[in-house]
């Protein structure tokens, strides 16, 4: 990869805040907390377009080839994956609309993969080879925990708590380990579905679920 296409992947995390926040910032007048399905819509496309951009001549399916055995680290992943399954087990009564169900899943189902080639595949990838594995992974991981108060927390006032920010710090680099260990991102993206699952997403980002301490 040549320096200046570095520059531009170590900008990309900027770069796609920067259009999710303005995205956020202007449907949210006037559709409120609905505003997460044309950011929805953009984030992935910006990151789609990353993933394009700085995968080089590697085929996306090699980030998603057979997982090494890592029997810790899968299970470590699992287990942090399965937290946020209580919130669903309390809140599930708050899917009053079939439409609600509907768009909770398809964003479950959609948006770990766009999220984990992303930061955890491109992005990660292409910092190691030129900065340190652990400044990678600090690198990657923090501007995805940014990603959630600058982009969803513009109209959701769960994703703007610091519950969130310290649980997607720890899963972060959970999931970035786990990905080093295994040399795939399967079991990391089958953890980071369990979360999109148990979080109640869409619930979220139109603030019909709220955490207790806020």
């Amino acid at each position: 990869m040549s320096s200046q296409k570095n520059i531009s992947l170590l900008l990309s995390p900027f770069i796609i805040i920067g259009i999710g926040f303005l995205t956020a910032i202007f449907f949210s007048r006037f559709i409120d907390g609905w505003a997460w399905i044309p950011l929805a819509v953009v984030y992935w496309s910006s990151m789609g377009i990353c993933i394009v951009l700085f995968k080089g001549d590697r085929p996306i399916k090699s980030w998603l080839r057979k997982s090494n055995t890592s029997k810790l680290w899968i299970t470590i992943s699992l287990i942090v994956g399965m937290f946020p399954l209580s919130i669903l087990l309390m809140n599930y009564q708050l899917f009053d609309s079939a439409l609600l169900l509907i768009l909770w899943l398809i964003f479950a189902f959609i948006n770990p993969w766009f999220e984990e080639l992303y930061w955890r595949g491109v992005l990660l990838d292409g910092l190691k080879k030129d900065w340190s594995k652990w400044f990678s992974v600090v690198y990657s991981t923090l501007f995805f925990v940014l990603s959630h108060p600058f982009m969803w927390g513009v109209f959701s006032i769960a994703s703007k708590s610091y519950h969130l920010y310290i649980y997607l710090s720890l899963a972060g680099i959970v999931w970035a380990i786990t990905y080093f260990k295994t040399k795939s991102l399967r079991w990391v993206i089958f953890s980071h579905f369990i979360v999109d699952i148990g979080n109640l997403t869409v619930l979220t980002f139109l603030n019909i679920y709220l955490p207790p301490t806020m």
